[in-house]
């Protein structure tokens, strides 16, 4: 598989960025350099046009700007865009703000940046609270503050951007002096871009705090061939980190996407792609405001790409999936990755043609393991599953679902259709270990032609099953739960696999290294709620990463209509939300926000409840 760049580095020509002292009236030399990364890549630009390579060296600082390397014509010259010190050169997408004025511990000042809700992206269900769509941040000192909608919910450690009024009012966190406190807003929605380019390469940068909407990213490789991407963050970006889209013969490597508010690394079309020795931790935050999770993308997506091998890859605690491979995906290839703690899948194989291959790799404590929906030619090899199942439903070690009756697609490239079912399946030597009671090591809701076409064309061998409570954890054909040998019998395969603990615990395989910002999230298990005679039920969960006690608490209950938490403070674990409606209740759809607070740490999730009277 020739899925990487092969950049030659041999330039001769050095430009350098200063913030601090630069200017761009100057010559670019390291004793002249220039202020602003543009300037730089302006000349950079010219240089290449003339077939001369330059590599633009920029010292540490933050850059307030957005930095385009755009469409100039066709040349065979590299451009490297590098940190003189990797993860020290950081552009953002946001400014400070200033002229606050205080009252009662709320401060207060204009915003001149425009208000406007983003839109719902084509073909996205309209059904989550429109918290998810927007794109305002605000940082003190660093710290991110929660985005709440109304002036009632302010509390430390949040904001709220009045749009009638163009007010913004911050609460800072308790003991926070605002006198020397570094006030940032995020501002503009794009920090990077590379758009037509060859041969560029970029080391050692941080992009962070994009203010961009649902479902784009804060920095982006666009139409672009032989990319070398090294050393990279993208941080604390609205939604997205870093896009790669329309590209050929690009590498990712030792890059860091985490803490993005919707997905890490997000690639659409993309041809001959190696991404090696990445991190995509703590995603989807901006859309777990919404319990918006299984559009929220989490880790890192990819779709319609060829001839993409992913190694090397590690996916910790997002709100969403771990590692997408969604629509139409050809000759992947996914080796010695991590994938742990995430909210939804750790591994979802969506609606592809294949072939796709999963190998040597630990899949753990997610929702599923691997979710396979309507696709073929999956091969899963020599892996661990440990601890999925039970954040939410429709889940197991490996899931196997899909659209019923099968789904078309068209090959982007071709135009060939394909009437995907999920076939061809090939499961060999993976170990598959429940953590706790009521996880299931197998689980479908496939029934009728879509299950037959699946059992029919699976093949498994030399697995290892195992759940520590019960004999009884495959979820097969309508609904029936049974152990290994019905399980065996009902695929007519995997004869010679076992029913055994693993002799070494994948537990210590599972365990996230200590988070870069100390912290937790809330979590539910749907963002609809439609009460039957009276009564409907959430499940919460909180996940604390080396923070304390969560104070839980339900607001917006309208008239008739009770809350009741079975456990208002954790610090991880699960706790049920129950909804209770009186006869004088009146039938009608309600935003309900649950809070979760820990010191001046502030987590929100809001969902619609569908009332129904007693």
């Amino acid at each position: 598989m020739s899925a990487q760049a092969n950049v030659s580095e041999n330039q001769s020509t050095y430009l350098y960025v200063d913030a601090k002292v630069g200017s761009d009236s100057n010559s670019g030399a390291q004793s002249s350099p220039f202020k602003t990364i543009q300037a730089a890549i302006t000349k950079a630009n010219q240089l290449n046009q003339s077939g001369i390579g330059v590599k633009v060296i920029v010292n540490a600082g933050i850059y307030r700007e957005f930095v385009n390397i755009g469409n100039y014509k066709s040349t065979s010259a590299t451009l490297t865009l590098q940190a003189a010190v990797a993860g020290t050169a950081i552009i953002t997408g946001a400014d400070v703000l200033t002229g606050w004025n205080l009252s009662a511990g709320i401060y207060t000042r204009g915003w001149t940046y425009g208000i406007s809700s983003c839109a719902v992206p084509s073909g996205w269900p309209g059904t989550f609270a429109p918290i998810a769509l927007r794109n305002e941040m605000i940082f003190v000192n660093g710290t991110p503050l929660t985005q709440v909608t109304t002036w009632a919910d302010l509390r430390p450690g949040t904001f709220f951007l009045n749009a009638t009024y163009a007010v913004l009012h911050i609460y800072p966190p308790t003991g926070t002096d605002m006198s020397t406190a570094v006030v940032e807003a995020a501002v503009r929605p794009s920090t990077f871009a590379v758009v037509s380019r060859n041969n560029v390469v970029l080391r050692g940068l941080v992009f962070e705090h994009a203010s961009n909407c649902i479902n784009t990213t804060g920095a982006n490789i666009y139409s672009s061939n032989n990319v070398l991407v090294d050393s990279v963050q993208a941080l604390w970006n609205n939604w997205g980190g870093l896009g790669i889209y329309s590209s050929t013969n690009v590498t990712v490597q030792n890059s860091v996407a985490s803490y993005n508010g919707g997905v890490g690394f997000h690639g659409s079309k993309d041809q001959n792609v190696l991404f090696n020795f990445n991190e995509s931790d703590y995603n989807n935050w901006r859309g777990a405001q919404a319990a918006l999770y299984d559009w929220g993308m989490g880790g890192a997506k990819f779709m319609y790409t060829r001839n993409t091998s992913v190694q090397n890859h590690f996916s910790y605690n997002n709100q969403a999936q771990g590692l997408w491979f969604d629509t139409d995906n050809k000759n992947i290839t996914i080796k010695n990755g991590t994938l742990s703690g995430n909210v939804q899948a750790a591994l979802q194989i969506e609606r592809n043609e294949g072939p796709l291959t999963l190998q040597n790799s630990v899949l753990c404590s997610s929702g599923q393991g691997v979710n396979v929906l309507t696709s073929q030619g999956i091969t899963i090899q020599n892996n661990t599953f440990y601890n999925n199942s039970g954040t939410n439903k429709a889940q197991a070690e490996i899931f196997v679902g899909g659209q019923a009756g099968g789904k078309i697609i068209t090959d982007w490239q071709t135009g060939q259709s394909y009437d995907l079912f999920t076939t061809g399946m090939v499961l060999s030597g993976n170990t598959f270990e429940n953590g706790s009671s009521g996880q299931l090591v197998f689980g479908t809701y496939l029934s009728g032609t879509d299950w037959t076409l699946f059992a029919s064309t699976l093949k498994s061998s030399n697995n290892t099953w195992y759940d520590p409570a019960t004999a009884s954890a495959f979820k097969i054909l309508n609904g029936h739960i049974v152990g290994i040998s019905a399980w065996q019998s009902a695929v007519q395969t995997d004869y010679n696999s076992i029913w055994q603990a693993p002799v070494t615990s994948p537990a210590t395989a599972c365990k996230a290294p200590p988070p870069a910002y100390s912290d937790f999230n809330l979590n539910l298990d749907s963002n609809n709620y439609t009460m039957a005679s009276g009564k409907a039920v959430a499940t919460v969960h909180v996940n604390s990463f080396g923070y304390g006690p969560v104070s839980l608490k339900a607001e917006g209950m309208p008239s008739g209509v009770s809350a009741t938490l079975s456990q208002t403070s954790l610090t991880s674990g699960v706790a049920t939300l129950t909804f209770n409606s009186t006869t004088t209740a009146v039938a009608q759809t309600v935003p309900i926000s649950l809070f979760g607070v820990s010191g001046s740490r502030v987590h929100s999730a809001t969902f619609y409840l569908h009332v129904n009277p007693l």
